[in-house]
């Protein structure tokens, strides 16, 4: 006899019906792909896009480093 469900490491569950293989499978492939993947894009649109063109306040500039600084800084 062959049992016929998946057991789940991650969660330590087991999946026994299609209803739980696809909410598994939603899971997974938001944990595993879709959050790192939107981390990452917005990683690389902080660094690499020009945000120079909004306007900041004289007061902001006296309070810190811009982001173009730290830019340079960064991939000195």
């Amino acid at each position: 006899m062959v049992p016929r469900f998946l057991f789940d490491p991650l969660y330590e569950e087991i999946v026994t019906n299609t209803s739980d293989l696809m909410v598994y499978m939603v899971r997974h492939f938001f944990i595993e792909l879709v959050l790192p993947l939107s981390i990452f894009v917005a990683v690389m649109l902080t660094l690499f896009v020009d945000w120079s063109w909004i306007p900041i306040s004289s007061i902001d500039r006296e309070r810190g480093q811009s982001l173009e600084e730290v830019k340079k800084h960064l991939f000195k």
